[in-house]
């Protein structure tokens, strides 16, 4: 029956809905890339699995709302929900992260608690129910034929942006070098004068904001609610295992895939049938290639 829905939906869809359905995919991807390249920033320099990250994507969604609803200004709630989760992660890594670095057990305890109780009090201060907020680009834009939301166009453009910056910062600058030092060889690093716990604080705090900017570009779209950001998680995690752990490369790559996949898988199927379909796919892959797409030793590719 499934195969016949999809060789029926395969005769069935336009060209303009075939470009819908693309589009779609590729504007959730890039909020799921937002979310796992700071995941893989994270893991690939600290080796912490951080199950916190999904709370600063509902912290950044949050905060982006408080302040266009009290300034009435998108933009600048976007900067305030970064400012707002970058000052929170660095006050994290400061006073109990640092001390988890060396025990992963204890850092996946530490992190999915923090998660836990950061939720618990979004969801105390703003009750269960979801808030959304207006886009700054309200309306629909003409695009090959098709009139498509102008906000999922404008998410697209930033996770493009977001791709080349991030990617010009690892590659091409001395923090770049100094991430990729501490994260290869860490003990080298630090005789050739590279301030290691530095480092360890920024990369964390940039992982945070990426996530906070993903929470505050969603908002217009999903609308936010306490567990927003774990909602993603679980998607997350699984692009940078199958992109391979710490490929920055990887991840902009597997979660464009997840995205076409979510898209036009609902074509066919429930949502929770295609993603299940999706962690069946990645669990295949993984035994067919245990390192993913980019995975080597060293990372940040």
């Amino acid at each position: 029956m499934v195969e016949v829905n999809w060789m029926t939906a395969a005769l069935l869809i336009s060209p303009s809905e075939f470009v819908t359905y693309f589009l779609n995919g590729l504007s959730r991807g890039m909020i799921l890339f937002l979310i796992a390249s700071g995941l893989t920033l994270i893991f690939g320099l600290i080796g912490l699995i951080n199950f916190a990250h999904g709370a600063m994507v509902a912290l950044g969604g949050y905060a982006t709302y408080m302040t266009v609803s009290t300034i009435g200004n998108f933009w600048l709630g976007i900067v305030a929900g970064a400012l707002f989760v970058a000052v929170a992660g660095f006050l994290l890594e400061k006073t109990i992260l640092h001390r988890l670095y060396e025990e992963p057990l204890l850092g996946f305890l530490g992190t999915f608690g923090i998660g836990l109780v950061i939720e618990q009090v979004l969801s105390y201060y703003f009750g269960d129910q979801s808030y959304s907020i207006s886009s700054p680009f309200p309306g629909a834009t003409d695009l090959l034929g098709i009139a498509y939301p102008t906000h999922r166009l404008f998410v697209i453009l930033i996770g493009a942006l977001v791709a080349l910056v991030i990617g010009g910062l690892l590659s091409r600058t001395r923090l770049g070098l100094e991430i990729h030092a501490t994260a290869n060889e860490p003990s080298t690093a630090e005789i050739l004068g590279v301030d290691s716990r530095r480092v360890y604080t920024i990369t964390f705090v940039l992982g945070s904001v990426l996530a906070a900017v993903a929470g505050g570009l969603t908002a217009p779209i999903t609308s936010i609610y306490p567990g927003i950001g774990t909602s993603y998680m679980l998607e997350a995690f699984l692009v940078i295992i199958v992109g391979g752990m710490g490929s920055f490369k990887g991840s902009f790559l597997v979660s464009l895939i997840v995205g076409q996949i979510t898209a036009f898988g609902w074509l066919v199927l429930e949502p929770t049938y295609v993603q299940m379909a999706i962690f069946v796919a990645a669990m295949a892959f993984i035994l067919y290639k245990p390192r993913g797409f980019f995975g080597k030793p060293e990372v940040f590719e």
